[in-house]
């Protein structure tokens, strides 16, 4: 265990830990390139390191060189990682064997041996004991069809913080990935068994970690692509006493999924959370227990190529950031092109969906779902746009709403005693009014809103919007 003192009030070794995150990552896909791309030179591939790295958006590439042989090369990177707010310099180094026998290691275009240093040596020696002296590697093999494969493996290792408020610890086991990119095709797959972070305020323990992802592009233009990404943690447990007060955590079996399709001209996308047990203190409500948490939305029904023109606008404009901070957002080409995709997509008809939301008491499940639409928005035009753009109330006046609560009766009456025993009482008079009505064990309630109306149950609410 090595120790790291530092000036600053707080501890950096959040800040630091996710910013190392975005950099390992963008790291290990960084020569996951097209086929069309591997064909060009070598110095491209050094090229598109140092773009890659950028994109994170949490790494400045400051300095860059490129030092072609015949069988070797390496291009080394002085990159600043960080927002502006101490931040950390970092020396990044690829050693690239050229094919088509790379090292008499493998056949292929190239490898790719990548080394991140920090600058001051100090902290670098300070760092390499916090690993045991391992090293971190992050190998890439560049196929000769184009196609590139990604080894990643970091260390266990432990690391300790002294600051003016106190100590902290941050320790974690061995991390592996895999990244393969076959030109329109890649997939990722990444495990962190634990991580953990201990304070004199509490222990943050994250453990059982996974990513698993793949995404298809139609072509090598193509900024959006389909595909799914799943990330899965078995456990995540938090006990503290900030500020003298007892706070409590404890996550079991989250899976949280993301999915793109495309068909017949229109992409449809969904997130959805999945929580198996989530159990938390300190809120002010004594201590709460949920089971089977459900949490899954969608937006559906875009429009293909104003939304990919959009998504390349806006890439552009991330670019022109990165070779010029102070320049202006938007030119008022791109301002007008990004004005009329978003005009295209609203006339599409896009669909935002509440899939589902539940969880489950002793008592049964609490189901909550519903949707919304832009009925009218075919019939669009830049003018009006822009002037319900201005007039919030008036854009409402154009969304149809509908939503259902479906809720056992005795579950309802068992999460509301828990959360706010007020409401529990209020209960029956809602079921009285006819906001929530009776279908066997369940409580249901409708609420359907439009043309600035809602009602609840087939009855309108008083006044309006």
């Amino acid at each position: 265990m090595t120790s790291l003192r530092s000036p600053a009030r707080r501890s950096r070794l959040p800040a630091l830990g996710v910013g190392a995150l975005l950099v390992v990552g963008a790291l290990a896909g960084a020569t996951a390139y097209t086929s069309s791309q591997t064909a060009q030179t070598q110095q491209t591939l050094a090229q598109t390191l140092e773009a890659q790295l950028e994109a994170t958006g949490y790494a400045k590439v400051k300095s860059s060189t490129y030092q072609r042989g015949l069988l070797n090369s390496t291009q080394t990177m002085n990159v600043t990682l960080g927002k502006g707010m101490e931040d950390v310099a970092l020396i990044v180094i690829n050693h690239i064997q050229h094919g088509p026998f790379p090292g008499f290691q493998a056949v292929g275009n190239a490898i790719v041996d990548t080394e991140v240093r920090f600058a001051d040596p100090a902290l670098q020696a300070k760092v390499e004991k916090a690993f045991g002296n391992q090293k971190p590697t992050i190998r890439t093999v560049v196929g000769l069809g184009g196609g590139t494969s990604t080894h990643l493996d970091i260390p266990a290792g432990t690391l300790l913080e002294e600051g003016d408020v106190g100590s902290s610890t941050l320790s974690w086991q061995a991390m592996t990935g895999d990244i393969e990119n076959g030109g329109l095709k890649s997939s990722t797959q990444l495990s962190w068994p634990e991580f953990k972070l201990a304070s004199e305020d509490g222990v943050l323990t994250i453990s059982g970690m996974a990513l698993n992802g793949n995404a298809v592009k139609q072509n090598a233009d193509d900024p959006l692509g389909v595909g799914e990404q799943i990330l899965t943690l078995a456990s995540a447990t938090y006990g503290g006493t900030p500020g003298g007060a007892q706070d409590g955590l404890d996550l079991k079996d989250l899976k949280v999924s993301s999915v793109s399709t495309l068909s017949d001209g229109f992409y449809s996308g969904g997130v959805q959370y999945n929580i198996g047990q989530l159990g938390f203190s300190g809120l002010g409500s004594g201590t709460q227990n949920l089971k089977n948490v459900q949490l899954h939305l969608s937006l559906g029904h875009l429009s293909q190529e104003p939304l990919a023109r959009m998504v390349t606008t806006l890439q552009t404009l991330g670019q022109q950031l990165q070779d010029d901070p102070d320049a202006a957002d938007l030119t008022e080409a791109q301002k007008k092109a990004l004005t009329e995709d978003a005009l295209a997509l609203l006339r599409a008809g896009p669909i935002f969906a509440i899939d589902r939301l539940s969880l489950t008491q002793t008592g049964g499940d609490i189901v909550l779902t519903g949707k919304a639409e832009l009925p009218g928005a075919s019939e669009l035009d830049a003018e009006t746009a822009q002037m319900l753009a201005s007039s919030p109330a008036m854009a409402l006046g154009m969304v149809r709403v509908q939503a259902q609560l479906k809720a056992a009766e005795p579950a309802l009456r068992e999460l509301l005693g828990e959360l706010s025993p007020a409401a529990a009482a209020g209960l029956e008079s809602l079921i009285e009014v006819g906001y929530l009505k009776r279908q066997g064990n369940n409580l249901v309630s409708n609420l359907a809103f439009g043309g600035g109306e809602a009602t609840i149950n087939g009855q309108a609410l008083g006044g309006g919007f």
